[in-house]
């Protein structure tokens, strides 16, 4: 179990990360996966990424056409990047969940759920 993570977490990994150090599992943090760095590497197999609501431009929050100021880039073409580097990790073998910054904040415990589930470990324990 990695319990130090290489990089200052935000907020939003912050939570994710203590979910998964409460899972005792091995997790990496800002790991490099092919040409990417992914927010957590978890068993070796497993990776997750944490989506800010801005910066990915949750669709429950932003149309396809708004333009990203900060990523100088329309939502669409963020989508598509990311939904490339998916595609990228499933064909390198990997398992793959994202969790959107909202979904983390307004509800850690379905989260704690979605992680668990993912990861493959026995949600009746704890």
């Amino acid at each position: 179990m990695d319990s130090f993570p290489r990089k200052r977490l935000n907020k939003i990994e912050k939570k994710v990360f203590d979910i998964l150090n409460s899972l005792q599992r091995s997790v990496q943090t800002n790991a490099a996966v092919g040409k990417y760095n992914v927010d957590f590497l978890v068993d070796g197999k497993y990776i997750i990424e944490c989506y800010g609501d801005f910066w990915h431009c949750n669709p429950t929050k932003y149309s396809a056409g708004y333009f990203n100021r900060g990523k100088k880039k329309t939502a669409e073409e963020i989508w598509e990047r990311d939904e490339c580097r998916k595609q990228l990790f499933e064909q390198l073998g990997y398992e793959f969940l994202f969790l959107w910054e909202s979904e983390i904040n307004g509800n850690t415990k379905a989260s704690c759920k979605r992680i668990k589930h993912f990861v493959k470990h026995d949600t009746q324990e704890q």
